[in-house]
């Protein structure tokens, strides 16, 4: 499925829409990819021996050029990762985990070759710019991370772990994409739920009504379903998803990843994970949790005493609030405590006209274009689209937003090239799992999120080197900036562009006012069930594997951090997605939410819409790519340090609505 690297203005018809060549081939059958991956991974090798055995003096130009010019051409199977996510056809899916497999054990040969190594080490940097030398810097730093200078046997299993690694994941993540659990119900048991749920949902000939825990079902029935039961029956669907398949897939892959990180000379594999990122080690992590856990501890109680009074109100014994009970709480506190109804909330946010909103924000704010593309796609449901400015394209991506079979099953971004100044654009794919008729307040700001992303990945494509480009920065700062846009869904301004009812009125004023003094209910919960999850992440990584069970440690650290009991018989680490693809890491988004409320305040001084600041935003924190240490992104563009002092200081925080609401006045 090539992608095509050649781009040019003779490509477009029209000035609304274009047709250039780029992107995927889809008919491609699950051979040919295979094929292609063995082709562009032959011609990697063969491009990677002949930069080791290179005589030439080393040079920046002579090694990272031909190095760049090796890592452009791989991008020609760099969407194996969206592949296996999205693609409806499941050999396909299983061609491109092959192929993930191969690539990650191309790339952990590269990192462990003493001879490129010292090609890089011997590397001239006179008259190299200061990105220049950062990205050397950075390079050098990853070769010791993976072992480059141990002897030839360690080596050999380093690679061999990195394989198996690879193996495990893509195992843990195929058993939750397929495992599909739904659950029986009947139109009795849902009541409380919207009409047009009810009418998507007809019953059978056996009067039966089957329910998943596929978004657009879980959401609205957890928030809205009068029945009891049948949120804990559907919570714990959700909950056992991937099980028992899963747990000896984490076990073992736990398991390997601590047998490399101490091979590489590393206490735990936390602290190898967080070596070179901004947290740097797993203590820094742990005091960060430990300083939002005590900030959040109050207003967290404060949310759970709140929802237990409501509670009490239809079960008069009620001693604790169960997890399963904690969206359709919410959703009462909001409407009897703040007078907002969530079901007149979602009929203003349809996600044709949620989806089109965004993009005029987009394109308002950063002053640029977004016309149809017209390319091959994998699925009907797929849409796609190109960003101008200037009537000039700067990127492209597809949009995968409704659920199906055998799908990636929550929302994410894939950046599929990176972008390099006069050579090549940015390509992105996004996934959700949206209804396609109206949505809840909170899946808009999942696609601000994932949408913010993808505005990193577009307007990233300013850099000249491949190792600095895209969205190469450290992991624990890639967040942030999708964690930002999330708030311009509270913006009224923003949300006249975005919501609107079937008669065409835009939602009104005071009915955002309502639903921003309800916004902060609940958020002090929520976080503190993020610490937990934080701390679920990094308490696997972060100590010998044979000294815990999953079961066990996952109960006492949500004894510790969660303001929820854990529900007897789920097994949350089985379909926690993230403990592949973030491992001892998760922290990253309460890290980047520090990050972003810091962002954030340089916006709320001049308005959210305001051009001058998007486009500093813009210039000094996403198109400078990894060109620099993340936290002199923020400081350049803040004008002082990131502290998260200031992420502390507002967890702890209670508007007067929320206090009134807390004390029951």
């Amino acid at each position: 499925m090539l992608l095509c690297l050649i781009m040019g203005r003779s490509a477009w018809a029209g000035s609304d829409t274009s047709s250039a060549r780029d992107g995927w081939d889809f008919k491609q059958t699950a051979a040919q990819f295979t094929a292609l991956c063995e082709e562009v991974l032959a011609t990697a090798a063969a491009t990677f021996t002949a930069i080791e055995l290179d005589p030439e003096p080393a040079s920046l130009q002579g090694v990272f050029g031909a190095y760049d010019a090796m890592m452009i051409d791989l991008q020609r199977i760099e969407h194996a990762w969206y592949m296996k996510a999205v693609h409806p056809d499941s050999r396909v899916q299983t061609a491109a985990e092959e192929c993930i497999a191969r690539y990650n054990d191309f790339l952990a040969g590269v990192n462990l070759s003493p001879t490129f190594y010292r090609r890089v080490a011997a590397i001239d940097l006179t008259g190299a710019s200061a990105a220049e030398r950062f990205m050397i810097d950075r390079k050098l730093r990853a070769f010791h991370q993976a072992g480059v200078d141990r002897d030839e046997a360690t080596r050999d299993r380093v690679r061999a772990l990195i394989t198996e690694i690879t193996r495990l994941g893509s195992a843990f993540e195929k058993a939750i994409r397929m495992d599909k659990r739904s659950v029986e119900t009947n139109e009795q048991q849902l009541a409380g739920l919207p009409r047009d749920f009810l009418d998507s949902h007809p019953e059978n000939a056996q009067g039966t009504i089957l329910v998943s825990t596929d978004y657009p079902d879980y959401l609205p029935v957890m928030k809205y379903a009068v029945n009891d039961d049948l949120r804990y029956r559907l919570f714990k669907a959700a909950k056992n998803i991937a099980t028992p398949d899963n747990r000896e897939t984490l076990k073992t892959l736990i398991r390997r990843r601590h047998e490399l990180a101490v091979l590489l000379g590393y206490e735990t594999y936390a602290a190898l994970a967080m070596d070179g990122l901004m947290a740097a080690e797993p203590q820094a992590v742990q005091r960060f949790l430990a300083q939002l856990d005590g900030a959040v501890k109050k207003p967290a109680d404060c949310d759970v005493n709140t929802l237990l009074a409501r509670l009490r109100q239809v079960d008069a014994g009620a001693q604790q609030v169960q997890a399963w009970q904690v969206y359709w709480l919410e959703n009462r506190v909001r409407q009897e405590d703040f007078a907002l109804d969530a079901e007149q909330v979602r009929t203003y946010f349809h996600f044709d006209r949620v989806q089109a909103g965004i993009f005029r924000l987009t394109e308002d704010v950063f002053g640029v274009e977004i016309v149809p593309w017209h390319t091959s796609t994998w699925h009907p449901d797929v849409t796609t689209w190109e960003m101008r400015e200037q009537g000039v394209p700067i990127g492209r991506f597809y949009l995968d937003m409704h659920p199906r079979d055998n799908k990636y099953g929550h929302a994410a971004h894939w950046a599929l090239r990176r972008g390099l100044k006069d050579r090549q654009i940015p390509l992105s794919g996004m996934a959700t799992n949206f209804p396609r008729g109206l949505m809840e307040h909170r899946q808009v700001e999942s696609f601000l999120h994932e949408f913010g992303h993808l505005l990193h990945n577009m307007f990233s494509g300013t850099q000249q080197w491949f190792d600095i480009s895209g969205m190469s920065m450290e992991r624990d700062f890639v967040e942030a900036p999708s964690q930002m846009l999330e708030h311009w869904a509270w913006d009224y301004e923003t949300l006249q562009e975005i919501a609107m009812d079937d008669n065409g009125r835009t939602i009104p004023a005071p009915l955002v006012e309502k639903m921003n003094a309800a916004r902060h209910f609940g958020e002090a919960a929520n976080t503190a069930a993020q610490i937990f999850y934080a701390s679920l992440s990094l308490e696997y990584h972060n100590r010998d594997p044979d000294s815990f069970e999953l079961l066990s440690l996952m109960r006492a650290l949500q004894a510790q951090y969660s303001p929820y009991p854990y529900v007897p018989d789920t097994h949350f680490y089985n379909n926690f997605r993230h403990l592949n693809g973030y491992a001892s890491n998760y922290y990253t988004y309460q890290w980047s939410q520090a990050i972003a409320i810091d962002l954030l305040s340089r916006f709320e001084r001049r308005g959210l819409r305001d051009r001058a600041t998007a486009r500093d935003y813009r210039e000094k924190v996403l198109a400078p790519a990894g060109s620099k240490p993340a936290a002199d992104l923020v400081a350049d563009f803040l004008g002082r340090p990131f502290s998260p002092a200031a992420y502390s200081k507002y967890l702890g925080q209670l508007t007067p609505e929320m206090t009134a609401v807390c004390l029951g006045q």
